[in-house]
């Protein structure tokens, strides 16, 4: 995937090539799903993940009270409490993630599913309320009616997934954030293959933009755009897509000298940087207990326990303030 962006941003591949030697003599995980959707039918999956990840964007908004909450009596916190609460309404009401629910869908719905913390309602449901007329509007039923009408290709033939997903609003983003997501789950989940699973890139959200950034892996070369990220001033839509398009091309360059896929290494960033590398008081070190997940945890025997992997190489370890993610609204990621 190539887009022409003003050289705001790049990725460094001197960075990331250190970074992938120290990522080769590591036990990588594969990208594979933990939580339980034998309650769904297979044609089920794919409506339950298109509605889950049209809506989820910034579950940890700046300035505001993270999404989180109890679900059958376990503590979750963003994506995980989305999953888990979406699961269990469906449980009970299965005509959710039908097409005409969706067409309806408004505000009271959104919070009654998820909770009074969970941002901009409103624009979430203008995001169902489309997919539904979208997939109407192409006499879709399922999901898998999409992955049909593509054969199976993500990228290399039109019509393509990309393509066919990005007539949706959630799914239009130019740097394919939630379309890459949606194709990883379903095909992690078994439900999909694909011709190219080459083009499956990896979704960057904005938790990788941050690791990213404290790495060095992606530099900003504009003192304006670095002036607004320190100062926590929004950025515009074109900067925004050359930030995290550097970030995009730094995880396919780390992933092609690893020997392990984007979306390995998606998932191996997004749980390291959203557990140790936080926006304040980042776990570098680990002084203090760490919830990355278990099978992130066994890495390396080089890496001390709670601690972030990536300490050692990293510019930003320990430092008083590190570079955060950029200020940007958008439903995009």
């Amino acid at each position: 995937m190539s887009i022409v962006v003003a050289q705001v941003a790049e990725t460094d591949f001197s960075k990331c090539r250190e970074i992938a030697g120290l990522m080769k003599h590591w036990k990588i995980p594969a990208d594979r799903e933990t939580v339980d959707l034998s309650s769904l039918m297979p044609r089920q999956v794919g409506l339950f993940y298109l509605f889950l990840v049209a809506i989820c964007h910034q579950t940890s908004p700046r300035g505001r009270k993270a999404l989180e909450g109890v679900v059958a009596g376990v503590p979750r916190k963003g994506w995980d409490f989305l999953l888990h609460s979406f699961l269990r309404a469906v449980a009970a009401d299965p005509s959710l993630i039908e097409v005409k629910t969706w067409r309806g869908f408004d505000v009271l719905r959104i919070r009654g599913l998820f909770s009074s913390d969970l941002t901009e309602p409103d624009q979430r449901a203008r995001l169902i309320r489309d997919l539904g007329e979208v997939m109407q509007a192409n006499g879709w039923e399922t999901a898998d009616m999409i992955h049909k009408e593509a054969a199976g290709h993500i990228l290399d033939r039109e019509p393509s997934l990309v393509s066919l997903l990005s007539r949706f609003r959630a799914y239009d983003d130019p740097v394919r954030k939630k379309t890459f997501y949606f194709l990883s789950l379903m095909r992690n989940h078994g439900i999909w293959q694909y011709v190219d699973l080459e083009n499956l890139g990896a979704p960057v959200d904005y938790h990788e933009v941050r690791g990213h950034l404290r790495l060095g892996t992606v530099q900003i070369h504009s003192s304006t755009l670095r002036n607004k990220i320190e100062k926590f001033q929004p950025v515009d839509p074109e900067e925004d897509i050359a930030i995290r398009q550097a970030t995009f091309d730094a995880i396919q360059a780390i992933a092609g000298q690893v020997g392990r896929t984007p979306s390995e290494l998606h998932y191996l960033f997004w749980n390291v940087f959203r557990s140790n590398c936080v926006r304040e008081f980042p776990n570098c070190f680990g002084t203090r207990p760490s919830p990355l997940p278990e099978p992130y945890r066994q890495l390396s025997p080089d890496v001390v326990d709670n601690a972030c992997p990536f300490a050692g190489k990293c510019p930003s370890a320990g430092r008083h303030r590190p570079p955060c993610e950029h200020v940007f609204d958008t439903d995009y990621y």
